[in-house]
């Protein structure tokens, strides 16, 4: 793989300021490490969500990435919850999980339940594995995750998909703390039954909080979408730019991040299209297109 030097900050130094990293009050710290993987420190807690600190190999032994990663995943000293989304290789994969296990000995992982096996079976102790099903909240310390069907490798238009025992294989996940919603979608599509859920979510986030403000503070959304022809390579879908800047709309989101379309070339998007439709159909609202490797301070102005 040839140097890249696309990195905003890579190497100890972001991670320094990773582990160095306080927020304030109604305040999250958000890094963006590349394709869907991001570092959110929220009340204190660092969570890692759908980051990828290994290489992506094909058939054939090359490398997919477009990047290498910002560091290895055994220089991590400060992670207390590692978030995956769904078993694809560029959200779950266990060449980053087990020396992020391991290292880390006081992390917790949380994954769908039909993944947890994979996890017990690369060697981390049931005790650190907490199984995420739809709808039913999961107390971290001072930070409750609320996990949020998805819909990813095939198309239902009102309900996520499901496996044989009624879980979700595809999540994303809502995280409150500190009077601040986050919403990490994972990959999926949009539904009219997703934004009923978010909007459901979020009007009780707000309730409890005593705020009469907007349904999300923060939405992460994917944007890469999909066509025949990504169809036709096994390239699975989610929404795309457009349908990311509605869902932000419909929620409503007061800060919209878009992800997930720049790791694999043949599977990517650019951002700008995402910029684009934000000013024209909504240039009162805020987003954020991050720099590989740069820190994102978000405040509440509510």
């Amino acid at each position: 793989m040839e140097k890249y030097t696309r990195w905003y900050k890579q190497g100890r130094a972001l991670l320094e300021e990773i582990e160095k990293s306080v927020p304030g009050n109604a305040e999250a710290r958000i890094w963006y490490l590349g394709q869907h993987g991001f570092v959110i420190n929220l009340e204190g807690l660092v969570f890692y969500i759908d980051v990828i600190l290994n290489d992506l190999r094909d058939s054939e032994g090359k490398s997919r990435r477009e990047y290498p990663a910002p560091f290895a995943p055994d220089m991590v000293k400060r992670v207390d919850y590692v978030l995956c989304t769904h078993n694809h290789s560029d959200h779950l994969n266990l060449e980053t999980l087990i020396p992020l296990a391991q290292t880390n000995p006081r992390a917790r992982f949380v994954v769908p339940r039909p993944w947890q096996n994979l996890l017990r079976g690369a060697g981390i102790g049931e005790d650190r594995i907490l199984g995420a099903r739809e709808g039913e909240e999961i107390t971290l310390g001072p930070v409750s995750l609320l996990p949020v069907g998805a819909v990813h490798t095939r198309f239902i238009r009102d309900e996520p998909e499901r496996d044989g025992n009624g879980d979700c294989p595809c999540l994303g996940y809502l995280l409150k703390g500190g009077g601040l919603t986050v919403y990490h979608a994972g990959d999926t599509w949009v539904t009219p039954a997703l934004v009923r859920t978010l909007k459901t979510a979020g009007q009780a986030a707000c309730q409890a909080a005593g705020r009469a403000c907007g349904l999300l503070n923060i939405a992460i959304l994917p944007i890469n979408g999909t066509d025949w022809e990504r169809t036709e390579h096994n390239y699975i879908g989610n929404m795309g730019a457009l349908d990311a800047v509605k869902l932000a709309q419909a929620v409503p989101a007061d800060l919209t991040i878009p992800a997930h379309y720049d790791l694999m070339a043949e599977n990517s998007e650019n951002p700008a299209l995402f910029a684009d439709y934000m000013y024209r159909r909504c240039p009162e609202k805020r987003f954020h297109i991050f720099a590989l490797g740069e820190q994102f301070i978000y405040r509440d102005s509510n």
